[in-house]
């Protein structure tokens, strides 16, 4: 997963220093990377199901924070892939307006 990260940030850098000369091809490899991380948010998905379905309490909340504790990966896929696909939306427009 690192390694999907660090080009997701090196993009991100990228297109935010304006110093790029394909943005065609940074935001189709964007869009890439950001399928690969959520195939990576599947299986943390299954990692957390399965923390949240063994764990012995029959409190849902407190299965849940547990889960949470467990897998953290997964809430830090769901905020990337939000944040990684609006910097791809603007890297959209910006190659429709030129």
């Amino acid at each position: 997963m690192n390694t999907i990260l660090n080009k997701i940030t090196d993009i991100i850098d990228t297109y935010q220093s304006g110093a790029y000369s394909d943005l065609f091809e940074m935001q189709r490899e964007l869009a890439c990377q950001i399928f690969y991380l959520t195939q990576k948010q599947v299986e943390y998905n299954l990692e957390w199901n399965n923390e949240y379905h063994n764990h012995k309490s029959t409190v849902n909340a407190v299965k849940q924070r547990y889960a949470d504790k467990e897998v953290p990966e997964l809430y830090m896929c769901r905020k990337i892939i939000t944040s990684a696909t609006n910097v791809s939306i603007a890297m959209s427009l910006e190659l429709k307006l030129n």
